[in-house]
């Protein structure tokens, strides 16, 4: 029989255990012969069974296990340690006469609201409905108390900045239009102000009292959308009824906050004009990372869906329990707990929401300072230090370490930990988990991330870094010679039979070129001693137009680089033992342990029948060297004996029709052998480019 929170299981056996909430941790709350406990799993206590389930997957339980008079069932309890752990109640089956435990399950501990064991107490069952008032508590709690608390997450301006009294919006951050929420009438209507109309934002007001911004899935065309027909009747306020469900639920909840101020995409951008939009994607880094909270509808998958949901407990929540025992309170007041198990209270094996699949949405979450996450399961709370969630086992902010999950939904969380890293390993990050996800353009592949590139450039600033962004690459400029920057040109698709070559979106050489999951990551860097011992690869120039000049972050028209490089022709490898990979797991994929072996990796089926025709036949296909063999670079691993050295490496193109420039269709990598390579083997490897003479190689 399968339980939940409102009917939890209970029975006599179970029912003679009370636990007394203000006893220490090493008292033993009940205790009886392990016959009785046998006998009560026998009869189907869910708490007694919980335990010997345990032991019988373990293999621990034969046949003479009820049998040893030694052997004793003990309950103890685990007090709240907030915000850091929560209450839990330990089954054990330890030996009578001493301490040694044979066996042990922990669980969780929630009680209902309201009941006496709550000072004691602080989990919840899981909060079902989205609008009751448990629900706005739990969001007002959160913001409040981030904004007061966590000085990371503030951004304000003057005296403020030591993270002491009210909480200020910088007013040059402050979106050039936003939607105000006004009530008339008991109805509550949605006004545009700012920009191009006649009610001017109080930026004063605004900055002092802050505002919401919604993070959703369109999902097709937007219903009601800011034109230039439309931005006189939008000026005037219609009913939020008129509104798609996600826009009009995150009207309701933004006043339900406290919040008079929303800045929706759909109705703040105007989407018939070229030049408005163009501005207003490159400020989005501001209207994300300033608003008071971001409101993320992750369980709709279209505008339409809305996001304010009330769903039933599902059973499946739970592995074990809920099981109901009685308690008494600290006060002395009796009550009662419920023991349980969650089968995935992290998320990580549940679908992915609608929003996690977007790429949109990807940037919207990573620039945020605090995000409402409407998940198909509950609602979650997630900042750049600390998670909660409405019921379940975070019910009050509780630190985020930076090894530790960023968020309880997967794909949506702030940028929080990541901060710490170096601009371009951040970039990776992002940049792995942009490729996973869709657009419902292809031509939005540089505007979906424009924001996030911006505030890395912002970010390396800061630190003094002289980062740049070309096409999708971050690239070092303070010293070309550290080769840092060819480790951008060397990502690499994940399945080639599942990646495509989007036509006239960006330069063959960037990722974005492609649609399908890409990998960037583990390139390493060159070893300091052998700086001196790099011949002479160089970057020489590039050369970017973008679409729109208000836009220095978004759609390419064409984009040129210039290699001062060696390069061969791929028909040239003829005895070498190569392998042609379609499929990487990981950038470091080995491909052969045993042997050294020169990696082809085409970027997708058609450059991998290129590939195929360059080393048959076609003497138009080359190979171009970005990582000599003479520069060291190694991959770290765990183990030091088995680092990898991948070199050298560099990009696979063919001749673009009509002129003397090139197009990528893939990249090689030359990985040594797993433990001992031959001198035969590291000669092949160390003479590859030895005959190719340098010269000036352009790249479309």
């Amino acid at each position: 029989m399968h339980f939940t929170s409102k009917v939890p299981h209970s029975c006599e056996h179970c029912q003679q255990i009370t636990l007394d909430l203000g006893l220490d941790i090493d008292a033993t709350q009940f205790s009886c012969g392990i016959r009785e406990a046998v006998a009560a799993d026998q009869a189907g206590c869910a708490l007694f069974r919980a335990c010997f389930d345990s032991i019988r997957k373990r293999g621990r339980l034969d046949g003479g296990f009820a049998d040893r008079d030694d052997l004793t069932f003990v309950v103890r309890y685990e007090r709240d340690q907030w915000p850091y752990s929560t209450a839990t109640v330990l089954l054990e089956v330890k030996e009578s006469e001493n301490s040694n435990v044979h066996e042990f399950i922990r669980l969780l501990l929630w009680t209902c609201e309201g009941d006496a064991s709550s000072a004691d107490i602080a989990a919840r069952p899981y909060e079902l409905d989205y609008t009751s008032p448990a629900t706005i508590k739990f969001a007002r709690y959160c913001i409040n108390s981030c904004q007061l608390d966590h000085e990371e997450c503030r951004r304000s301006t003057g005296a403020e900045e030591n993270g002491q009294g009210l909480e200020l919006i910088d007013p040059n951050s402050i979106p050039s239009r936003l939607i105000y929420l006004v009530a008339k009438d008991s109805v509550l209507y949605a006004k545009l102000i700012g920009r191009d109309v006649s009610s001017e934002i109080p930026k004063d007001e605004v900055s002092q009292q802050g505002f919401a911004i919604l993070s959703y899935c369109w999902g097709g065309p937007q219903p009601i959308q800011l034109t230039h027909d439309s931005i006189s009747n939008l000026a005037d306020g219609i009913p939020i009824s008129h509104l798609p469900k996600s826009l009009r639920d995150a009207a309701w909840f933004t006043n339900e906050l406290g919040l008079k101020y929303l800045w929706i995409d759909a109705l703040c951008i105007l989407q018939d004009d070229v030049d408005d939009k163009a501005s207003e994607i490159s400020r989005m880094e501001l209207y994300y990372s300033y608003s008071t909270v971001t409101i993320c509808a992750a369980s709709a998958a279209r505008c339409s869906d809305g996001f304010l949901l009330s769903r039933e407990e599902n059973t499946a929540d739970y592995s074990i329990g809920p099981i109901q025992l009685r308690s008494i309170a600290s006060t002395g007041a009796s009550g009662a707990v419920q023991a349980l198990d969650l089968v995935d209270d992290f998320n990580i094996n549940r679908p992915l929401e609608p929003i996690a699949t977007r790429g949109w949405t990807l940037q919207e979450a990573l620039l945020s300072r605090r995000i409402l996450i409407f998940s198909s399961r509950q609602l979650y709370f997630t900042c750049t230090v600390a998670n909660a969630s409405c019921g379940g086992i975070e019910p009050v902010l509780k630190p985020r370490v930076m090894t530790s999950y960023e968020s309880r939904v997967v794909g949506v969380h702030t940028l929080s930990g990541l901060r710490s890293y170096p601009i371009r390993n951040i970039w990776h990050v992002v940049v792995e988990e942009y490729s996973r996800r869709h657009l419902g353009f292809a031509a939005d592949k540089f505007p979906a991330i424009a924001a996030m590139a911006s505030s890395l450039i912002s970010m390396a600033r800061e630190r003094n870094q002289e980062v740049v962004y070309r096409a999708g690459l971050m690239l070092d400029d303070s010293d070309i010679n550290t080769y840092a920057w060819r480790t951008e040109f060397l990502w690499v698709v994940t399945r080639m039979e599942e990646t495509y070559h989007v036509p006239n979106r960006a330069p063959s050489w960037s990722w974005p070129s492609v649609d399908g999951s890409i990998r960037t990551w583990g390139w390493g860097w060159p070893e300091p001693d052998d700086l001196s011992s790099v011949d002479e690869v160089d970057f020489r120039e590039y050369g970017i137009k973008h679409e729109n000049r208000l836009a220095p972050y978004g759609a390419i028209e064409e984009g040129l680089v210039k290699f001062r490089a060696r390069s061969l022709t791929l028909h040239s490898i003829a005895g070498l033992y190569y392998t042609i990979s379609t499929h990487r797991n990981g950038t470091n994929q080995r491909m052969d342990e045993g042997k050294t072996v020169l990696v082809l990796s085409p970027d997708t089926g058609e450059g991998g029948e290129i590939v195929l025709r360059g080393i048959q036949e076609d003497r138009g296909v080359f190979l171009v060297e970005l990582i000599p063999f003479y520069e060291k670079r190694v991959i770290p691993s765990a183990v030091p004996l088995y680092e990898k050295q991948v070199s050298p490496a560099g990009l696979i193109v063919t001749r673009a029709p009509g002129t003397n420039c090139y197009i990528r269709v893939g990249m090689f990598e030359f990985q040594n052998s797993f433990i001992n390579e031959t001198a035969s083997e590291m000669a092949s490897r160390r003479d590859l480019f030895n005959s190719s003479p340098f010269h000036e190689i352009g790249v479309v």
